[in-house]
């Protein structure tokens, strides 16, 4: 018997978690943490112990109590928290085949976390905890590291402050995408974020989640040359392949003398702020970009010379997306020194595993934040089986959910976490029902049904596929074979007009489902209210599938849209989600803005914020990212409202006018939304009942 000095941050995370249940439990440590996580469960003296080799496998082992025993569940879409706590009838154990279980794709902190404060952090890592996540990226307050390094190469800080782009757009800054918008943020921003990021890294560390920290990718500030005469500066053009977008931020070669320079202050600025971190994430030519008269090879040998000199225990995290990354990558670096994210679980097929490197296997869920039913649990239970050859070779490493918004989809979420555990394929459908019973602490039939019918409809594949290239006629050749795979999203975001089909450009035209078969769903959820009613869980799962009927309703009237009465049923149909999302909390515009405005100093700070908050989700950016335009459109009661029924208005008695514009605008308008929910959703779904 050991007690390990990570025993108070599991027993703190437990508590935070369950609660008054949490008294209920022991939490011990297993000895081999080197060997991998695992936990054990069983019953002692009346009350029940969790075991783990660290605090992420406790965690875990009270979120598999509280599904399987308790029949209760916590998440980000409510808790259902049993009444008592009973000790297993039979002890319950599991180890996860897997030395990384990876969460976020860097976007998340745009799209879901970056007005997140303490609190809202706190419970985002005890979530990741629990789900068995034990490496994060995290960009948060990294700003302040270029501010300082960059600060030692010829910049004014107000130079610097205006090329950094708001908390809400700099991931794709990270990602060397875009530079210099919204306003730039202030100093005073830069610190208050950073202090947040000193508290979020250390639970995290506390937790045993790995951060994974920017590495200098080679992003540089314009005029670099100017100020640092020999520096061998390339420009990047436009984001996508140099043919649509904002103007990318330019490049300086990595394989120069002067990128090493800047590396080490980099690595040295941020070590100073944040401390070692261990692990980097730098993606060369991410969705375009340039090297100039270099090779690949020599740009990524300097990539991690730097690295290495940095930090000589590093890992380096790629994505593979979008034709990266390429074998002269790994012929050129240490490969076992390397993981591989596969963002969409697709692209090790084509490429030999990696080339040897190590990798991790992932989903992409959700794209830009939107709410669409979307995911495949029959592909997600399965992947065990598929992977087994990899895993045993050794080279298969990892688990990764890449979705870019991670408030979506709750059954897709827990499904693939629980792949943490097994290296077996799962049986979905006694999954599924054990699901269910946890989510709503009840084996309700009605439930189960609509959840079945789900499981065999939205959620019974990845969705419609559209090739970038059919968009984007000039896109390299290289991605010819590239393919995003995606749920379709609400028609009531989509530009409007008679022919509407998408919202977003990088969104299939079509349902990839039955949308009788979602509507049948609905109604036994709806009929199982008298018995669930009470159940927050049930709640938000009745308000999102009701929400896809509206949505479906909607994109069924569109071909009768120069109807008058078709019109107006359209119209009722975006009134009617807009008073159902206003039900939920995680569904308020007014929350989102709210958030957005409480991290400025000031009005004038705040506004400027709140604009670009705005922006995201409707335009994106400015009229220079119009191909963006609502590729994060969320179903929210306010943004349906206001924004989208005002703009289908507009059409009905106008005619397209310029749309961008009229999104700028209305980004730009100081409007104040609810940001607390009002109404009952069982009430309002029944209303559809009645709709025409």
């Amino acid at each position: 018997m050991f007690t390990p000095e990570w025993i108070p941050a599991a027993e703190e995370s437990l508590r935070r978690l369950a609660g008054p249940l949490a008294e209920a439990f022991d939490v011990r440590a297993l000895p081999g943490a080197d060997a991998g996580d695992r936990f054990e469960i069983w019953a002692e003296n009346g009350r029940t112990v969790l075991a783990g080799t660290g605090p992420i496998a406790v965690t875990s082992a009270f979120a598999h109590y509280l599904r399987h025993v308790g029949r209760g569940q916590v998440g980000r879409w409510g808790d259902n928290l049993p009444a008592s706590a009973p000790p297993p009838a039979q002890p319950l154990a599991a180890t996860s085949p897997y030395r990384y279980r990876v969460a976020y794709n860097l976007t998340v902190a745009g799209y879901t976390t970056p007005f997140y404060d303490w609190d809202q952090w706190e419970r985002e890592l005890d979530l990741l905890a629990a789900a068995g996540v034990n490496a994060a990226h995290l960009t948060l307050g990294q700003e302040a590291v270029w501010l300082e390094a960059f600060g030692e190469f010829g910049y004014t800080e107000d130079e610097l402050l205006a090329w950094i782009v708001p908390p809400s757009h700099q991931p794709w800054q990270w990602l060397n995408n875009i530079h210099s918008f919204g306003g730039g943020t202030t100093r005073d921003l830069v610190e208050r974020r950073s202090s947040l990021a000193l508290r979020v890294l250390a639970r995290m560390r506390e937790l045993g989640i790995r951060p994974i920290l920017p590495g200098f990718s080679g992003t540089v500030p314009g005029g670099f040359a100017d100020r640092n005469p020999g520096a061998t500066v390339v420009p990047q053009g436009l984001w996508f392949m140099d043919v649509a977008g904002p103007a990318r931020p330019d490049w300086l070669d990595t394989s120069t003398p002067h990128y090493a320079r800047v590396a080490e202050a980099f690595y040295r600025r941020q070590r100073e702020r944040f401390g070692q971190s261990g692990t980097w994430a730098v993606d060369l030519l991410h969705e375009g970009g340039r090297i100039g008269d270099t090779s690949l090879a020599d740009a990524a040998s300097g990539v991690e010379r730097a690295m290495r000199a940095a930090d000589p225990g590093y890992l380096w995290v790629v994505q593979a997306w979008a034709g990266n990354p390429r074998k002269e990558l790994f012929d050129a670096c240490d490969r076992d020194r390397m993981l591989v994210l596969d963002l969409t679980g697709d692209t090790w097929r084509g490429e030999g595993g990696f080339w040897g490197a190590p990798w991790g296997f992932g989903i992409l869920p959700n794209y830009g934040g939107r709410h669409g039913l979307y995911g495949s649990l029959p592909d997600i239970a399965a992947a065990p089986g598929e992977l087994a050859g990899p895993l045993a070779s050794g080279e298969l490493v990892a688990l990764t959910n890449m979705a870019e918004g991670v408030h979506t989809n709750p059954v897709v979420w827990d499904l693939f976490a629980d792949l943490t555990w097994t290296g077996e394929p799962v049986d979905l459908d006694a999954w599924l029902a054990d699901w269910v019973h946890a989510r709503y602490g009840s084996a309700d039939p009605d439930a189960l049904a609509a959840w079945r019918l789900l499981r065999s409809s939205a959620y019974a594949t990845w969705g419609g596929t559209i090739a970038v290239e059919e968009e984007f006629d000039d896109f390299d050749e290289k991605l010819s074979d590239f393919k995003v795979y995606a749920g379709t999203d609400s028609v009531f975001a989509a530009t409007p007009s008679f022919t509407a089909d998408q919202a977003s450009a990088v969104g299939p035209h079509r349902l990839h489902y039955d949308p009788a078969q979602v509507e049948a769903a609905w109604r036994l959820l709806l009929r199982a209210a008298p018995r669930l009613r009470d159940s927050d869980t049930y709640r938000h799962d009745l308000v999102d599938v009701t929400r896809q009927v509206i949505d479906d309703r909607g994109r069924a009237l569109v071909p009768q849209l120069a109807s008058a009465d078709a019109q107006r049923r359209f119209l009722h149909l975006i009134e009617l989600q807009d008073r159902l999302l206003a039900t939920r909390p995680e569904h308020l515009l007014g929350r989102w803005l709210r958030d957005a405005r409480r991290w400025g100093a000031d009005e004038e700070e705040s506004r400027l914020l709140e604009s670009a908050a705005k922006r995201l989700v409707t335009v994106w950016g400015g009229p220079d990212a119009a191909i963006l335009t609502e590729y994060a459109n969320r179903n929210w009661s306010g943004l349906m409202g206001d924004y989208y029924r005002a703009r289908w208005q507009t059409f009905f008695d106008q005619g397209p006018i310029d749309w961008n514009a009229y999104g700028q605008e209305w980004a730009d308008r100081l409007t104040a939304y609810p940001t607390e929910p009002h109404g009952d959703p069982i009430e309002i779904a029944s209303e559809l009942l009645q709709a025409p």
